[in-house]
């Protein structure tokens, strides 16, 4: 019982709300990887995005706002009755990255259950050491020039962009002199692949900052949260439940379930594999 109590604490524990800026732009990627090394043709998949601002930048999973997206769009069909279909094609990614690249900051955000259940960890920004090379492609209609490193045990390849003011990248790729628009190692089990650029809209900001309801923890303590979750769900969604995360979660989605009710349905063409012997980090 005591670790539940100790769960209970986190959950209640206030955060310290770091220092924001909006964002001025995003990129949005279709990031794969290829997990399960006994199960190649069943990679995870999701849609991830960058939200870019003038110092800093947000590296996220892009299924709650599609999530949102779907739920608002059925509740204005005309013969909607309170219940929903969420079809599945992704499976979210679980680490969100802000980089603040003037202070030498990185801030990794794990997730547990969702990404409404979270907490967060600060260390230092560690930029990797790129080769340039001569090549260059088109991406999106930007011209890109071609860089390579090797990091965590991976070999990458990457493509950036200097006709945009930004320097940045996906996941933990950085330190290169422009935008990453597109990378992958080179076995192609990791891939970050190009899907847009937009400007936020300043009518629905979005502030670079660790979302409030994401608690600060050590790596130990955000481990044994990640193990109480594995051993029992339904207890640890109760001590959710009474941290009022889950009402947090409801209420950005809209959801009220005395009226709502769901069928979950993975898309027939997505069938992932749930097992990881093939990490995106081989070394740390």
């Amino acid at each position: 019982m005591r670790i539940f109590y100790t769960l209970i604490a986190l959950l209640l524990t206030p955060t310290i709300i770091l220092a924001q800026e909006k964002a001025i732009a995003k990129v949005h990627y279709n990031f794969l990887h290829i997990n399960d090394t006994t199960k190649r043709d069943q990679p995870q998949r999701d849609e991830v995005v960058l939200y870019l601002g003038h110092t800093s930048s947000f590296y996220k999973s892009y299924s709650d706002e599609r999530t949102k997206q779907s739920i608002d769009a059925q509740k204005l069909l005309p013969d909607y009755s309170g219940h929903m279909v969420l079809n599945l094609y992704t499976t979210p990614i679980k680490n969100f990255y802000l980089r603040y690249p003037n202070e030498n900051r990185l801030v990794d955000i794990q997730c547990i259950s969702s990404s409404f259940d979270a907490y967060y960890t600060e260390g230092s920004d560690l930029s990797q050491v790129w080769e340039l090379k001569n090549e260059t492609k088109e991406i999106g209609g930007y011209s890109c020039q071609q860089a390579t490193t090797s990091f965590n045990g991976r070999n990458y390849i990457a493509w950036f962009t200097t006709e945009l003011p930004f320097q940045a990248g996906p996941w933990k790729l950085n330190g290169l002199p422009g935008l990453i628009l597109s990378a992958y190692d080179e076995a192609r089990e990791v891939v970050f692949e190009y899907a847009g650029f937009d400007a936020v809209d300043s009518q629905e900001p979005f502030f670079i900052e660790v979302p409030f309801y994401v608690t600060k923890g050590t790596k130990a303590e955000i481990a044994k949260m990640y193990d109480l979750f594995q051993d029992d769900e339904a207890k640890y969604f109760k001590a959710l439940n009474s941290s009022g995360k889950l009402a947090i979660a409801n209420s950005y989605y809209g959801i009220d379930y005395s009226k709502h009710n769901f069928d979950f349905h993975f898309d027939e063409d997505y069938k992932p594999s749930f097992v990881t012997n093939n990490p995106i980090e081989k070394v740390k």
